[in-house]
């Protein structure tokens, strides 16, 4: 039994329970291979194939654009989200680099469940998680990344408060609500590693009015992908949650595509 078969009730590890349902909600915990217990929610929708969405920084796999685009996936895919560690119903604290094992973590499970296909689709920060998985295992079938920074430095200038929040005690105390962060939390750079990705097919989807990540970011990340690779710039898009109904068309065709 492998540590993603491992579901965490009341505080006990138990084997995974395979009921068998094909129909309806589940909901979990896995424990990654550093020992972290992620939150995740599964919808199973009776299909092949699975598609795991990974929120972004500050976020959840509760927030809306994440279910708005779950649902929308829902007629081709079983959608599987999830709580990075220190967000939401997860445990474990944020650090901009270990992040990837919670994106493993699910897949471990989706594989698992002997699915066909399995995508990931990132936003923000978690694009960055699903550059970094794509890079290191090659065993999915597709990403997606949305509003993905090349370089999460470059970020800074344009959010400062956030930064100035991240890089002190009293900051990291005032986010506690929403993220519990390690004290030195990493600022990675997917563009060194996203080259990597390939042959897994790459879909990279940046909005013109982004005010945290401008498009030659996404550019930089494309011009250092290999084959396959699309990138998509949609006018006027926003950061997440900004995301406007031609997101949710482009990733749901482009995904449609590599589910058949």
């Amino acid at each position: 039994m492998t540590f993603s078969e491992l579901v965490l009730a009341n505080g006990c590890i138990s084997p995974l329970e395979r009921t068998g349902e094909r129909v309806g909600l589940k909901k979990l915990k896995l424990l990654t291979e550093d020992n972290v217990a992620i939150s995740v929610s599964h919808s199973l929708c009776g299909k092949s194939n699975a598609c795991i969405l990974a929120h972004g920084f500050l976020g959840s796999k509760k927030r809306p654009y994440v279910k708005d685009l779950a649902k929308r996936l829902s007629g081709r895919w079983d959608v599987i989200t999830f709580d990075f560690r220190g967000h939401g119903d997860s445990l474990g604290v944020c650090n901009g680099l270990t992040e990837f094992y919670d994106i493993k973590a699910v897949v471990d499970y989706a594989r698992n469940m002997e699915y066909r296909k399995i995508v990931v689709v990132g936003f923000s920060s978690g694009g960055i998680g699903g550059i970094y998985y794509a890079a290191k295992f090659h065993d999915i079938d597709a990403l997606v990344t949305v509003s993905t920074p090349a370089n999460a430095e470059i970020v800074k200038s344009n959010a400062r408060w956030l930064f100035w929040l991240l890089s002190n005690r009293l900051g990291r105390m005032v986010l506690q609500p929403v993220v519990r962060l390690d004290n030195l939390p990493e600022f990675p750079k997917p563009i060194t590693v996203v080259g990597q990705v390939s042959p897994i097919p790459l879909l990279i989807v940046q909005g013109t009015q982004d005010p945290l990540v401008n498009v030659e970011q996404a550019k930089m990340l494309y011009q250092k992908a290999k084959e396959p690779k699309e990138l998509k710039i949609i006018e006027g898009m926003r950061h997440p949650p900004g995301l406007p109904e031609e997101f949710y068309e482009t990733v749901e065709k482009w995904l449609g595509n590599v589910s058949q």
